[in-house]
């Protein structure tokens, strides 16, 4: 097994401005790799947002980095993944928890993420990977060769939530400038927005549907 921490990013653009493009951050033009992504839970308290997707892939690049002789991941053609995420208003913070739920038999790979708050105009994510990989003699090469594919695709991770970013709030706001008046009124209405759906009522039950 390994396990990996990536270098923290910052996003030029307040907390919640990055929170609400999380959660509506496909389809953008680096992520091609998504089949779906459906809403299956979400539970709503006076500080918190909790919400489980189901994202269905197709066959990820760093899984087909694996030689054909050396495993049956490169032929993966699907992967169903199911996302957790817990909003916290309170603190201010956005965690992840991602982990594929198809092909067990073969590889494991768990990855926690977390937004927060740095100040008024910039946001830090982190993320954490654990890769278990499950075939004799050649399981720690793999795990390796798994995390640095890994390490690569998150480049386009996060293109395609900064280009979701930049769409929905204009470029971002330079370390030495203040914010502008346009993205003043947009930082506000993404909060007004958070705060409507932290008092909104699920309509449905999606746990009895």
């Amino acid at each position: 097994m390994k396990f990996w921490t990536s270098p923290t990013h910052i996003f030029d653009y307040a907390f919640n401005d990055v929170s609400a493009v999380f959660f509506d951050r496909y389809p953008n033009s680096f992520a091609k790799h998504i089949v779906s992504e459906d809403v299956i839970d979400r539970k709503i308290t006076e500080n918190t947002i909790f919400t489980k997707k189901l994202i269905v892939k197709k066959g990820a690049s760093f899984l087909k980095s694996v030689p054909n002789w050396m495993s049956r991941l490169n032929t993966i053609q699907i992967v169903p993944t199911l996302e957790e995420s817990i909003y916290d208003r309170k603190t201010n913070t956005l965690i992840t928890y991602t982990r594929n739920i198809a092909h067990a038999e073969l590889f494991n790979m768990d990855e926690k993420s977390v937004y927060r708050e740095v100040d008024n105009n910039r946001t830090s994510l982190s993320r954490e990977l654990f890769v278990s990989v499950n075939y004799p003699r050649l399981s720690s090469f793999i795990e390796r060769v798994l995390v640095m594919s890994f390490r690569g695709s998150i480049r386009k991770t996060l293109s395609g939530i900064q280009e979701k970013l930049e769409e929905r709030f204009g470029s971002p706001i330079s370390s030495a400038g203040a914010l502008s008046q346009t993205n003043s009124l947009v930082h506000e209405k993404a909060t007004v927005l958070t705060d409507k759906l932290l008092r909104r009522k699920p309509k449905i039950d999606l746990e009895k549907a």
